[in-house]
């Protein structure tokens, strides 16, 4: 289970790049406009990283299910439930839906049920500040409140020296990591959500 469940992620990390790639052709072909290549890079970066919550959720409940093949030294439940619906009923506590990011929201519902909250608890210090970054860029794209862009302003862009354009959310996904690589800053948090759900 735990297999597919990562290969959906990934074949959707796959689709989400192609469907980048198009666009960047076509903006080089001159048949967009550089507005609507940066709407296409927001609603991908968004797609993604909900596709990514997604994961979270079916990977911690088919845990809780039993239906993963993780050694029980590393993965041991603290809980069962009686059924499916017993166990969303727990989890949610009345609630419409899980949040799993920011990812200590992930991290705490995880020790309450996993002994030690793993395999969630196992990101490392910089795993974890990825996902801030992450988790701060989305909010800047999805509720472009003054509070999320002065957010992702100061935790994201910081003091790097950006052209002004490329201190939006889109403008920033399009900046290319470095001098010596054509891979832009979209495509190298893309991989780092294919190798968080790896782990």
């Amino acid at each position: 289970m735990q297999a597919d469940v990562l290969k959906r992620f990934q074949r959707h990390l796959e689709r989400i790049e192609m469907t980048r790639t198009r666009m960047d052709s076509l903006l080089s072909d001159g048949q967009i406009v550089l507005r609507d290549l940066e709407s296409v890079y927001e609603a991908l970066f968004l797609r993604a990283v909900t596709s990514f919550e997604a994961f979270l959720e079916e990977l911690f409940i088919s845990i809780l299910q039993n239906k993963t093949r993780y050694s029980q030294r590393r993965v041991s439940l603290r809980m069962r439930a009686i059924s499916s619906a017993a166990l969303l009923d727990i989890l949610l506590q009345g609630k419409d839906y899980m949040q799993w990011l920011p990812f200590n929201a992930t991290e705490q519902r995880a020790y309450l049920y996993l002994r030690g909250g793993k395999p969630f608890s196992e990101l490392t210090d910089g795993d974890k500040s990825m996902m801030k970054t992450i988790s701060t860029i989305r909010n800047a794209i999805a509720h472009r409140s003054d509070f999320a862009m002065k957010q992702f302003e100061m935790k994201v862009v910081g003091s790097q020296a950006l052209l002004p354009r490329e201190r939006t959310p889109a403008g920033y996904l399009r900046v290319v990591v470095s001098s010596n690589n054509t891979q832009t800053k979209f495509e190298s948090y893309m991989g780092e959500l294919s190798r968080l759900s790896a782990g």
